[in-house]
């Protein structure tokens, strides 16, 4: 059971610390590039502002491997 306990509280970590960077991303984003997220929300298109959060999350990758 202790077992079960520490995987759930492991998995609900990771979920927490994806769901902080991606909100990171996206005001990122938004202090950056407001006018492309504002037209994206009022076309309703937000596979668009998914991908240009993943092309935040692949920039700060790239920058944050190109420090190391």
């Amino acid at each position: 059971m202790a077992t079960l306990t520490r995987t759930a509280l492991q998995l609900n970590a990771a979920v927490g610390i994806a769901c902080v960077v991606a909100a990171g991303a996206l005001m990122s984003l938004m202090l950056s590039a407001p006018e492309r997220i504002a037209a994206a929300v009022a076309k309703d298109d937000y596979g668009s502002i998914a991908a240009a959060v993943g092309s935040e999350l692949l920039r700060w990758l790239h920058a944050l491997v190109h420090f190391l």
